[in-house]
């Protein structure tokens, strides 16, 4: 019996017990499931282009024809080598196809099959699990953690550097399912190309046009003190696609930039010196306008304790995903009303 669930899979995957000939993905990420099963098939056979070597199926049409299955995992390859059986799973049961194959490892044949979201107690799951050549594999959405992680070895394959903060800030603008993570990856990675390094202003290489705008719009009313303003903008700002985590690591950076602006101000930095050296990396958030009547309505003190709001609100927002919109606002909320005392 192999049941791995998604935190196991990378490591299961990464050398996969020999005697396993049937696998089985599903979860809530379509893009890893996909991912995954092409990883295990393209590992199994010399050519995914080789018709004599993989056999794709449907599995609709697979279950009005349970026999087929038996009939291709029986089958000895016309060239010899390995075969790889592909199938992507419908509407329909599959599990009378499989119960009819499983309980002899094919001999020179691995079985893979994408599924969807399967419950604990779906029947083609509990096939997959109880049999001993068989492996039943989670694939849930991507933790920030494993993000990444897989921002951080795309970006050294790629002969870039990424520093911590930067690639968890990027991880909030990601993982919607792993298919997107890697093109929206692949497209900031092709901008990059013949750089050293990836910094915060690079991110808005990836970011929808409309999901910049309503970020700047959700800062600008928080930082600004305008408390009226900011359920509308950070609702559109959500709306737009922009995670709350991104939108609080986003206020975050920019609550420390004011900060150091702040401080080399006291060390007797002009104004304008101070915001033009602290905002060199600022993302997407350029208007000087802004920062220097932003610059006026904050104190060194009055900032840290913005810092501390907005670090412990993204704490929490990984803490408890389905609040995370909640979360964020009200944190928006308790920085316009720093702000907006800074007003008097």
């Amino acid at each position: 019996m192999v049941a791995i669930r998604h935190w196991e899979a990378e490591n299961f995957l990464a050398k996969p017990p020999g005697h396993i000939a049937f696998y089985l993905f599903y979860g809530t990420d379509a893009g890893l499931v996909s991912e995954r099963a092409r990883l295990i098939v393209k590992s199994s056979i010399d050519s995914l282009d080789d018709a004599f070597q993989l056999i794709r199926m449907e599995g609709d049409e697979l279950s009005s024809d349970t026999g087929r299955l038996a009939d291709e995992v029986n089958t000895i390859g016309l060239f010899g080598g390995r075969r790889a059986i592909w199938v992507k799973a419908g509407a329909r049961n599959l599990v009378p196809a499989f119960e009819a194959v499983m309980d002899t490892a094919p001999r020179d044949a691995i079985v893979v099959v994408e599924a969807g979201a399967l419950k604990k107690d779906s029947a083609l799951r509990k096939i997959f699990e109880r049999q001993k050549h068989a492996a039943a594999i989670e694939c849930a959405h991507d933790t920030p953690e494993q993000l990444r992680h897989i921002i951080e070895a795309e970006a050294k394959a790629s002969g870039l550097s990424i520093d911590r903060e930067t690639a968890d800030l990027l991880s909030h603008s990601l993982g919607a399912d792993r298919l997107t993570t890697r093109a929206e990856l692949d497209k900031l990675l092709l901008y990059k190309h013949g750089g050293e390094r990836i910094v915060e202003a690079d991110i808005g290489a990836i970011v929808a046009d409309a999901s910049a705008l309503n970020l700047d719009a959700a800062m600008t009313a928080a930082f600004s003190g305008r408390m009226d303003l900011v359920d509308e903008t950070v609702h559109l700002a959500f709306a737009s696609g922009t995670d709350p985590g991104m939108l609080l690591g986003m206020a975050s950076r920019h609550a420390v930039m004011l900060h150091r602006a702040k401080l080399d101000a006291q060390r007797g930095m002009q104004q304008e010196a101070a915001l033009e050296k602290a905002s060199r990396r600022a993302f997407n958030f350029t208007r000087k306008d802004i920062l220097a009547k932003q610059f006026g309505l904050w104190t060194p003190e009055s900032l840290a304790r913005a810092i501390e709001i907005l670090g412990r609100a993204l704490q929490e927002t990984r803490q408890n995903a389905r609040l995370s919109d909640i979360i964020a606002t009200r944190a928006f909320w308790s920085v316009a009303s720093a702000a907006r005392r800074g007003q008097r």
